[in-house]
């Protein structure tokens, strides 16, 4: 089965995590600090999306709740791999570098 474009992302996974990394408070936050960290750190900016796609997704599984197994636990799981955190991270650092910009 294919799956179709959500929003202009590659699913409804991923629209969905990006939607609550932008407004959720406190991920907004963590998020923020996860790019700006990987700007500062990673010196071969070949990495950066590799790199900041592994934290998100570090990110989204550290604050998954703990569920018995299940069919509810199963579909959790499966939808959290369903999300491109690669294409996440892409948008994320381009929007850091147009902010970059636009300060100067």
């Amino acid at each position: 089965m294919q799956k179709l474009e959500y929003n202009g992302w590659t699913n409804y996974e991923t629209w969905n995590f990006k939607l609550w990394a932008d407004n959720d408070e406190p991920t907004y936050k963590r998020v923020q600090s996860l790019v700006k960290d990987i700007k500062n750190n990673t010196f071969d900016e070949s990495k950066e999306v590799q790199n900041l796609g592994s934290e998100l997704r570090k990110l989204s599984n550290e604050n998954a709740p703990e569920l018995k197994t299940s069919f509810y636990s199963d579909i959790m799981m499966s939808g959290m791999c369903e999300v491109n955190y690669l294409e996440i991270a892409e948008r994320l650092l381009e929007d850091y570098e147009l902010e970059q910009k636009a300060k100067f």
